[in-house]
């Protein structure tokens, strides 16, 4: 690694890093995308791959999977350097290069730097009542959706009254399995075309304004106990599986040890029009990206990555000109 010195490192390969790489190449960038988990697609992957994505320019509706592949695919169509397993566990600035230490002891080096990690690694928001522990342990309680595809339960409950929770049950209703939906409010915080596909399913159960205060197995199946919110009048509905959609917590622990560290709001880097970050020569896109009126989902990010790199370019080589238009560009030509 050390031997190399790349135009351009990508920290995560999440799908905006995915499509950092394919663009970076489009720009004829030497470039690594380096990803410290064993795969690519970052939190989709990891925590809902089978999740109905919505908001991506051309697809009416794309899995995670599905769109995962279609950036693997895309991104195969250049030649850049892929390094999985791979924490990036300092980056400093040495002159006018980035070093990047992999694992504590190996070195990229680049020209300029694209953080596309996301928030940090990701622990799921826990449902904290009696017997909840034990219904984890008995896989009658789950953070995340099972494989619907070989599931043998049919009678779902999904908790929680965001995107995540929202989510989750129309993927459910999908796979044509009943869904009661528990939420402590009438009113969620989701999409609204999403809440109101869920109303207009005969699927889906309103169990609102109830909070889970108790579970416990009966007759083979998962017993919950709910409170009502407005009059404390207790109910129990009885389900296969519980779906616990509260979210989820980020850290970002590892990346606050670096030696050269960006500014940052919470768990995003503070970036300005050109997407780059405190530090000239270090940009940050998606979710690792932080500015007044940030919109937090995918298609804002794939938005933010041309910027990025045409700016990254700019820093390390600003004679350079350009970007042409991609409509320009032959793809054959990388296989050459």
């Amino acid at each position: 690694m050390a031997n190399d010195l790349f135009d351009l490192a990508i920290i995560g390969a999440g799908p905006v890093g995915l499509f950092a790489q394919y663009y970076a190449g489009l720009r004829e960038l030497k470039t690594a995308l380096i990803e410290a988990t064993p795969q690519l697609g970052g939190q989709i992957t990891a925590l809902y791959p089978e999740k109905n994505i919505l908001d991506v320019a051309g697809f009416p509706g794309i899995s995670g999977r599905d769109l995962v592949k279609k950036l693997q695919e895309q991104a195969n169509l250049i030649d850049g350097k892929t390094f999985l397993n791979s924490n990036v566990t300092n980056l400093r600035k040495q002159d006018s290069q980035f070093e990047l230490e992999i694992n504590n002891h190996a070195l990229i080096t680049a020209k300029s730097v694209i953080i596309a990690s996301g928030n940090g690694s990701f622990s799921p928001r826990k449902l904290s009542v009696p017997g909840a522990e034990e219904m984890f342990q008995a896989g009658r309680m789950r953070y995340l959706l099972p494989n619907l595809a070989k599931s043998p339960y049919q009678d779902f409950t999904v908790v929680g009254g965001g995107n995540t929770a929202v989510d989750y049950a129309l993927e459910l209703i999908e796979h044509d399995k009943q869904v009661h939906l528990i939420h402590r409010r009438d009113r969620f915080r989701a999409l609204e075309s999403s809440i109101t596909k869920l109303q207009q399913n005969p699927l889906a159960t309103f169990e609102t304004p109830n909070k889970i205060v108790g579970l416990q197995i009966s007759d083979g199946r998962l017993a919950i106990q709910m409170q009502n919110i407005d009059d404390d009048r207790l109910q129990t509905i009885v389900t296969d599986q519980l779906i616990v959609g509260y979210g989820f917590t980020a850290s970002s622990a590892s990346l606050d040890l670096w030696e050269t560290l960006p500014v940052k709001i919470n768990n995003g880097f503070v970036t300005d029009p050109t997407q780059m970050t405190s530090i000239p020569g270090i940009f940050a896109v998606g979710d690792a990206s932080s500015y007044a009126g940030k919109a937090d989902i995918i298609a804002s990010g794939f938005g933010e990555v041309p910027t990025a790199a045409n700016s990254a370019v700019n820093y390390f080589d600003p004679e350079r000109g350009g970007p042409a238009h991609s409509t320009s560009l032959n793809l054959g030509e990388f296989h050459d």
